[in-house]
């Protein structure tokens, strides 16, 4: 039998190969290629807002931005402010690219970007907040020591290394929306083939294929094969003798994303990143046909594996350890709050919920002036742009942050707070319309946040239906039963909402 000091040896020497495996030095070929491309990417993304109008309609000219919960205080650059933001962020792209002053570019594009992405939650998307948790760690890893401005300006920086553990931060955040999105997709609606099933269906008219796509067992399919996908793939790259069928499936399937649905940049961008799992020296041995062992080091900054152990290294790894145990429970949190996610919202963002519902909005507000019970009709697109007025509809938390900000003008120019009602109803992934928001609350005096109960928001309770509904919101008085609104009995002019259905 082992005594107690044998098997501390055991541990220690356990631990030790541990942290070899962690500190140990392997190419650092593919995370710069990863810099490059992401540097680049970053740039074109940045240049297409700029472009394409997006800024001028969403930031600058938008009359509204929907806050994330505690960040009301983000607000748009005044005047032209946005145009040199985004143009900021097309040269700190292009220096992290290049490796120029790489350390200061990476830390002032997470900056810049963490920005962008707290200006509006209706311009939420998962791989935005991807992005923004790997610029933050971008500045602390040494991507710049080979193919770069930095390299060739300090010959004593070059390295053609790094520590497996800062490739194994950039594949940890890759892997997250792969698993969580497979385990996301693990719900009744999926699992019978919507909303896929209405996604293909609207590419009945695609070239070849397009009979296909409405085929109703299709959606089926795609859903399932989506689950496998998203659950193994990164199991699939770690596992050396099947990475490469599971690279060339990834580039199918985001390819295909790509043509089919528009998700903007993620396709690509996960084409990329996936690299990651590549061997670390794929690009050196295209290049120079090298294709073993890890690349010769020429100078003193080669990564040293001969460690001691300290307080500093129990620091790191504690801190990495908490990092990376947070992101992945938080994507679960969900499943504190209860009921339906993809109806009630909580716990939807920030935990790689892609492609999981689809929703058809009809709503309308209402405002009771409490001084003489006069109600009248709010029409929410004055304080929208286009693309706002199609999504926020789709979030309860969305809708009451609207209400506020209707009884925060009229009270400006009242002195009056009045009190605000929406009429909301909402068909989810095909389900007959019901109401999603409480009529006669009046939710200009609900607070926000993401730990309030939300009682005005009416349970789901229709179930999945087969045909999926395909009433135009238009006819949807003819089929539903419409509530009684208790606000309207005191009100000297009752007025119902053109914009509800």
């Amino acid at each position: 039998m082992q005594d107690s000091s044998t098997r501390n040896l055991s541990s220690s020497t356990r631990l030790s190969h541990v942290l070899d495996a962690t500190l140990r030095p392997i190419d650092n070929s593919s995370a710069m290629f990863f810099r490059v491309a992401f540097g680049f990417m970053m740039a074109a993304w940045a240049w297409d807002y700029l472009a394409s109008g997006r800024v001028t309609r969403l930031y600058v000219n938008a009359p509204f931005n929907f806050s994330y919960y505690g960040f009301n205080w983000v607000a748009p650059w005044p005047g032209n402010g946005m145009y040199f933001h985004f143009l900021g962020l097309v040269v700190l792209a292009l220096a992290i690219a290049v490796g120029f002053y790489y350390r200061l570019a990476a830390a002032l594009f997470a900056v810049g970007f963490t920005y962008f992405f707290l200006l509006d939650r209706t311009n939420y998307q998962n791989h935005y907040y991807l992005i923004v948790l790997i610029s933050w760690w971008l500045p602390w890893l040494p991507l710049q020591r080979n193919v770069s401005f930095d390299a060739w300006r300090t010959p004593t920086l070059r390295s053609q290394q790094l520590g497996s553990w800062q490739l194994w931060v950039l594949q940890f955040h890759i892997a997250l929306p792969y698993f969580f999105g497979g385990v996301a997709k693990l719900t009744p609606d999926w699992l019978l083939g919507q909303p896929m099933g209405m996604m293909l269906a609207t590419q009945a008219d695609f070239p070849v294929f397009g009979s296909w796509f409405a085929w109703a067992p299709m959606g089926l399919a795609f859903s399932w094969f989506g689950i496998l996908f998203d659950l193994l793939v990164v199991a699939a790259l770690i596992w050396r003798k099947t990475r490469t069928i599971a690279f060339v499936m990834a580039i199918f399937f985001h390819l295909g994303n790509s043509v089919l649905f528009n998700i903007h940049v993620f396709p690509w961008f996960m084409i990329v990143a996936t690299t990651l799992f590549l061997a670390p020296n794929w690009p050196r041995t295209i290049l120079t046909g090298v294709a073993d062992g890890v690349a010769p080091e020429s100078n003193t900054q080669a990564v040293q594996v001969n460690w001691r152990w300290g307080a500093g290294h129990s620091l790191m790894f504690g801190l990495l350890f908490t990092y990376a145990a947070f992101h992945c429970v938080w994507p679960l949190r969900h499943n504190v709050y209860g009921g339906e996610t993809s109806w009630n919202e909580r716990g939807h963002l920030f935990s790689w919920r892609m492609m999981l519902r689809l929703k058809e909005v009809g709503l309308g507000f209402a405002v009771r002036d409490p001084r003489d019970g006069t109600v009248a009709n709010v029409d929410h697109k004055h304080f929208l742009d286009a693309e706002q007025a199609e999504k926020f509809p789709r979030d309860p938390e969305l809708i009451l942050q609207l209400a506020h900000h209707i009884a925060d003008e009229f009270e400006k120019s009242t002195k009056r707070r009045p009190e605000v009602y929406a009429f909301v109803v909402a068909s989810l992934n095909g389900r007959k319309p019901q109401l999603m928001i409480d009529p006669n609350c009046n939710l200009a005096a609900k607070p926000r946040g993401i730990y309030w109960s939300r009682d005005w928001v009416v349970p789901l309770e229709e179930p999945l239906r087969s045909p999926p509904w395909d009433v135009p919101v238009e006819q949807w008085r003819e089929h539903i039963e419409m509530p009684e609104f208790e606000f309207m009995k005191k009100a000297i002019v009752p007025v119902a909402s053109d914009d509800a259905p």
